[in-house]
Order: C-alpha cells, then structure tokens, then sequence
C-alpha cells in the first residue's frame, strides 16, 4: 500500500511540476503532448527508481529529483537549461508553499502527523490541496497567456542583442532569487514534519522573495518591450533605407534613359524614339502597379521589394486573391513574414545566374481550410541538405552579416497565430508556403 501510494504520489507532484513549466514558458501543449507524456513517465519512473535503489536522506532525494525533472524538462521540450530551471523551481516553490499553507490549516483541525503516520493511503487527499493550487496557476498562466520569460531567453537566441545585455544578468538573479525561495520553503516544510516547528520570519523572507521575482520579472518585461520597439524601428529604417536605394537606382535609369531620348531625337529617329518611350513606360507601369492589400503598409513593403527585385533583374509579381482585411494577425507580423520569405528568395536568385530568376507571391484565402496562405516561389532548386536545416536555430547560408530575422524566427511568428510553414520543392522551383487560421465569428481560430 505505502509503495502504491508514493508512486501516486509522485505521480501527481511530476505531471503538477511539468504541466506547470509549459504554461509557464507559454508553451502549446496541443504541440507537446507525446514530449509531455515522455516527460512525465520518465520522471516518475527515474525517482521512484531513486527512491527505491538509494537510501539518500531526504534533502538529497529532493534535489537529485529536481535534476532529473529540470535536465528531462529542457532536453525533451528543446528549450534552455536556465528556461528548464526557472520553471521547475518556482513551481517546486509553489508546490511546497502550498503544502505548508494547506498543513498549517488542516493542522488546526487535527493532527497531520500522526493522521499520516497511522493513514498512510490518505496522504494523496492530504496533498490534494497544494496539486490543485499549482494545477490552478498553470490554468491562470494558460487561460490568461501570461509569461515572465522572454522567448530570447527560453530558446537562448544568442544572437539576440536582448539576450546578450540582458539574458545572463537575468538568468543569474532570477536562479539566485529561486534557490533562496526554494531553501527557505524547504527548510519550512522540513521544520513542520520533522521537527514539528515554525517560524514566521521565515515565511515572511518566502513570501518577500516571490514578491521580488515577479517584481523583478515585470522590469524584464518592460525591457523586453522596449527591445521590441527597437527592432521594429531598425526594421522600418532598414526597408525605408530599401527603398530609398531603389529611388536612386531608378533615377539612376532615368537619367540613361533620357540621354538616350535626346540622342534618338537629335539623329531625328522619331519611330525608334516613340518605341523607346513605350517601352519604358511598360517596364514602369510594371513595378509601380497598385497591389490591392487593405493595408497600406503591406502594399508599400510588396511593392519595394517588386521595385528592388527589379533592380536585380528578377521578375517578381504579386498575385493578392484576398485583401487580407480581416487577417488575425499584426500588420507588423504580416510584413515580417512576407518581407522575410522574399528576401530570402532574392538572396537565393542572386546567387543563381545560370537561368532566368523569377519569384511569384500567391496571397489567398482558402475558405475549405479557413486559411490564409502565403506562397513565395522562386526559380531554382534548393539544396536538400540545406532544406533540411532552414528551420534551425542559427542557420543561415549567407556569408555576411544579414539584416533580418531568419526563418526560424518568422516559424515563431507564424506558430503564435497557431499557424504552419513548411517547405515545397521541384526540379526548377522552390516554394515557401505560410498557413494562418481565419477569424471565425470575429475570433480567431
């Protein structure tokens, strides 16, 4: 009985720990499932193992399980060691915390130690209350989509400038904060089933500790929020510096094409003169058409880079079935992953010369799927041993120092809209292709 009822016990405490490290780093769970029940079922098993195998004390037990729990955590999920950590002892101090609460309360009624002593299969509903309080947290973070980690942090971008000003000091004071937060909150639990004591100060500095984490986690986030801004603002600059590049190429051009009128003119070539004009007004019209987006910030964006396409003679058209006007996403977002997408395509045919270099942009809303797609097709094959790596984490086949986020990044844009991106090759193209949920009765899907 007293095995059955710590293998429950475990049980309830690691799928509590690790249900918690998701909501907590606002991880999809539809996307983890098989990764949380690999979690769970490894850590129950490797403790109870511990447990069974050792005859650690108590406090050893409790940290070789809290190894286990955040190197299974970090490993599996993918996410950073300091992400894993953070998660796994905070909800360890709310595990703990709640126990005490519920202890101290249900102490007033009878006597826990003795009920345990003598109860042993009741101890499951004595844990109850503090399962359910972290369950209730994680429920909290989910339905409310909070989050004290920045993303930079919990899949360590370290080529994020957040992350190397403000990561690592972060990372420090935070896993600082939480082991004080995590041995005071033992040391209470300790003191009440063992040596049958408290002490109010004690609670006191816990309650204080937490108080300075999610302080601390809200300065964070208004850094994370002015990061935000920054890259916004050094985006916009680079695409208006884009387009600037192409007004000078284009009155670079003109300038040619008016030498060249006024010598066709001069020689009296008044046929060949009315042939050159038509021409350049065709190739004009051809770039400058209107794109008909319902944001003018999208159109402005597909239309610099059809003008900067040019300039590198390839022949880009943009093929808009849908005004995207009731897309659920920022128009932000939406300019980072078209903007990304076709930058890469550019830079892949720029490096291409041996055909003709084309790139298509197909906008649509497919009403069977109730999706918004995006596809980017160029001209060429991709490499299979590149396709295979574009969605890792660094990854890049450019030499120099690229401007932009990279597609692993425009993956995260694209997966926070519960969207897909994937890739579609042939033997002469390449094509990217971006799904989005539709809104549905003014909600998103």
């Amino acid at each position: 009985m007293n095995f059955f009822v710590e293998v429950i016990g475990t049980f309830l405490e690691v799928f509590s720990l690790i249900f918690f490290l998701i909501a907590f780093l606002g991880i999809k769970f539809s996307k983890v499932k098989a990764q949380f029940i690999a979690v769970n079922s490894i850590g129950v098993a490797s403790i109870m193992l511990l447990k069974l195998t050792t005859n650690f004390s108590h406090a050893i037990t409790f940290l070789c399980s809290f190894l286990i729990l955040f190197i299974l955590g970090s490993l599996i999920f993918k996410i950073s060691f300091s992400a894993a950590f953070i998660s796994v002892v905070l909800g360890l101090c709310i595990l703990l915390l709640g126990e005490l609460i519920a202890l101290l309360f249900l102490g007033n009624i009878f006597d826990v130690i003795s009920f345990l002593e003598a109860y042993s299969f009741k101890k499951m509903f004595i844990a109850l209350p503090h399962i359910l309080l972290i369950n209730f947290i994680s429920f909290l973070f989910i339905k409310y989509k909070l989050s004290f980690i920045p993303l930079t942090i919990i899949y360590k971008d370290q080529d994020d400038f957040f992350y190397k000003k403000y990561g690592p000091k972060y990372i420090i004071l935070t896993c600082v904060t939480m082991v004080l937060i995590i041995v005071v909150a033992f040391t209470i639990s300790y003191n009440l089933f063992y040596l049958q004591q408290t002490n109010s100060s004690i609670l006191f500095i816990t309650v204080v500790s937490i108080i300075y984490l999610l302080f601390f986690s809200q300065i964070v986030l208004k850094h994370e929020s002015e990061r935000l801004e920054k890259l916004l603002e050094k985006q916009h600059e680079v695409e208006i510096k884009r387009y600037f590049q192409v007004i000078k190429s284009q009155r670079h051009d003109f300038i040619h094409h008016l030498h060249t009128l006024y010598g066709l003119i001069a020689q009296q070539k008044f046929q060949d003169t009315e042939e050159y004009i038509e021409e350049v007004i065709e190739d004009v019209r051809k770039i400058n058409e209107v794109i008909p987006i319902h944001h003018p910030a999208v159109s402005a964006l597909l239309l610099t880079l059809k003008q900067q396409a040019y300039t590198k003679n390839i022949q880009m058209s943009v093929i808009a079935k849908d005004n995207l006007a009731h897309i659920p996403c920022k128009v932000t977002d939406i300019n980072r992953v078209l903007g990304n997408l076709i930058s890469n395509a550019m830079d892949a045919l720029t490096h291409d010369k041996t055909q003709d270099s084309w790139i298509e942009v197909l906008i649509e809303l497919e009403h069977l799927s109730n999706e918004y797609i995006f596809t980017v097709t160029n001209s060429g094959e991709i490499d299979s041993h590149i396709a295979s790596k574009l969605f890792n984490n660094q990854f890049t086949t450019k030499s120099n120092n690229h401007e932009g986020i990279g597609l692993i990044a425009t993956k995260r844009i694209i997966e926070k809209y519960e969207g897909m991106i994937y890739l579609e090759t042939t033997s002469n193209t390449t094509a990217f292709i971006a799904r989005l949920p539709a809104m549905k009765k003014n909600k998103a899907i």
